[in-house]
């Protein structure tokens, strides 16, 4: 299995895909043509990014390390792993995902314009106001995306002069347009403005699988992501807590109950479902970031730093108490914790070749909890925090007994001072010491749960953490805390069209 699978990866990396730069070499008006609520439900489809950050955000970070000579090699794991400029412009690259990205708020930006066309005076009519509401939450979430990647984490003391990206907000009506790059501040407000407009506007009974869209929980969910991200902890709180409902524990993943009854196979199938109450959004991309390729890359979650991630300090180590993840050996010494899997898409009936497609959690309702969490440890309600701490682990640790309770006593033995991180964390907001300790937790809590997602690099950059990636057989390399190779380079092809390039 290992030797087909490998033929057909390698096959398809050397036929790559149609580059997204075909976008830009179509006419503007080569585009659907809009005439009813159902057309624009259509079109909305499509506004989602074909393309994800996962593999690329996940090279760049701790997660990460050096299983040695005779693994495989892929270009965006490997200049990932030094933080070098990315060369490759296809799937699973920095640069195929800006100009994805950029695609769907083309489509975002024409549904809008559609809809306005359609007032009557002021008033939208009703059977387009999901449609209208969704296409502002893509927009919004697509340069939000974007903005941290290409520009530096949302410090308000920076803000107002740190570069950030285009905003587009206007249907395109040439083929190319002069843009320019926003600042930090500037593109927080216009996304902000397009997240309280279009939240309001969602309806999950619009879509036959609302989890393909932005539904009313993944709207919430981002919502806090986005007021964490800019330090507005009160309102993060509430947008969580709306996301997760009544009783959030019903929408954690169930790894010690029903996938704990699964085989490895059944368990990656579940792991993408939209009946997974787990599964706030999911994407479809062309993507090799799924289980088995994880295994067998150079540049990865090696064993040794899965025992450092995965510690024991909520676990009683006399016990058999374990975390109720599915570690499988896949290739040699190559680990992997099983989530999702992919389905192969042939280019001919006929045909070998095609593209590896992975149906991607995008907005997920342990993200939510999460935020909620660390947005409680700023407010200091730390009893709510260790609550929904303990609902996360309920749901991870197997069997979970008063032993493994998250407590003040445990949290500030294990956590005062020290991150688990190559550096203390260091947000542009102050900690004292009872929540450094508790944001220590949280963080590294988190960053168990978001193996392979690419979330983790977010809160590499968020919170300023210096990395250490081993080399075997040479010098560690180091990304210091305040790294300028943190922001991505903005892509070639953006440049000699006028974007001012990053720092360097």
């Amino acid at each position: 299995m290992d030797k087909k699978i490998l033929y057909i990866l390698s096959i398809v990396m050397a036929f790559g895909l149609m580059s997204c730069d075909k976008y830009l070499d179509t006419t503007p008006d080569n585009r659907t043509v809009l005439d009813s609520d159902e057309k624009v439900k259509e079109l909305l489809a499509s506004a989602y990014p074909e393309t994800t950050y996962g593999l690329f955000c996940y090279s760049m970070s701790d997660n990460i390390s050096d299983m040695g000579d005779g693994n495989e090699m892929f270009r965006n794991n490997e200049q990932g792993y030094f933080w070098e400029e990315f060369t490759d412009t296809d799937q699973d690259s920095p640069t195929m995902y800006w100009e994805s990205a950029y695609k769907a708020i083309a489509h975002a930006n024409q549904a809008l314009d559609f809809i306005e066309s359609k007032k009557n005076g002021e008033e939208i009519p009703a059977e387009y106001l999901p449609y209208y509401g969704e296409a502002l939450l893509v927009r919004a979430y697509n340069h939000f995306m974007l903005v941290n990647l290409w520009g530096k984490h949302y410090d308000p003391a920076t803000a107002a002069t740190d570069l950030g990206i285009p905003y587009v907000t206007e249907m395109e009506d040439v083929v190319f347009k002069d843009y320019k790059r926003e600042t930090v501040a500037k593109v927080y407000e216009l996304i902000e403005n397009d997240l309280k407009e279009g939240i309001q506007f969602i309806q999950d009974n619009a879509y036959d699988v609302p989890k393909y869209h932005f539904n009313i929980a993944a709207a919430n969910a981002f919502a806090s992501r986005f007021y964490m991200f800019k330090g507005e902890f009160g309102k993060v709180a509430d947008y969580a807590t709306t996301a997760l409902g009544g009783n959030a524990s019903a929408k954690l993943r169930d790894l010690t109950g029903k996938y704990n009854l699964m085989d490895l196979n059944e368990r990656a199938a579940e792991y993408s479902k939209a009946t997974e109450p787990a599964n706030l959004m999911l994407t479809s991309n062309i993507t090799y970031n799924f289980n088995f390729f994880q295994g067998l890359l150079r540049y990865r979650l090696t064993y040794d730093l899965y025992k450092s991630v995965f510690d024991k300090i909520f676990v009683k180590e006399s016990s058999n108490h374990t975390w109720a993840q599915s570690l499988v050996t896949v290739s040699g010494d190559g680990h992997v914790i099983w989530k999702w899997g992919y389905f192969f898409k042939k280019m001919d009936v006929n045909a070998d070749i095609g593209l590896y497609y992975g149906m991607t959690p995008k907005i997920v309702a342990e993200e939510a909890l999460f935020n909620r969490i660390e947005a409680n440890v700023m407010l200091e309600h730390y009893t709510e925090v260790e609550q929904d701490l303990n609902l996360y682990f309920e749901n991870r640790l197997v069997p979970f007994t008063d032993e493994n309770k998250v407590t003040e006593a445990k949290i500030m033995e294990h956590f005062n001072n020290d991150s688990k991180a190559d550096s203390p964390l260091n947000p542009w907001y102050e900690l004292d010491e009872k929540q450094r300790a508790y944001l220590n937790c949280v963080i590294h809590t988190r960053r168990r749960e978001f193996v392979y997602t690419g979330l983790r690099w977010f809160d590499i950059r968020r919170f300023n953490i210096k990395v250490i990636h081993e080399v075997e057989d040479g010098e560690k390399v180091v990304l210091e805390t305040d790294d300028a190779r943190k922001v991505l380079q903005i892509p070639t092809m953006a440049q000699q069209y006028g974007l001012e390039a990053n720092n360097r």
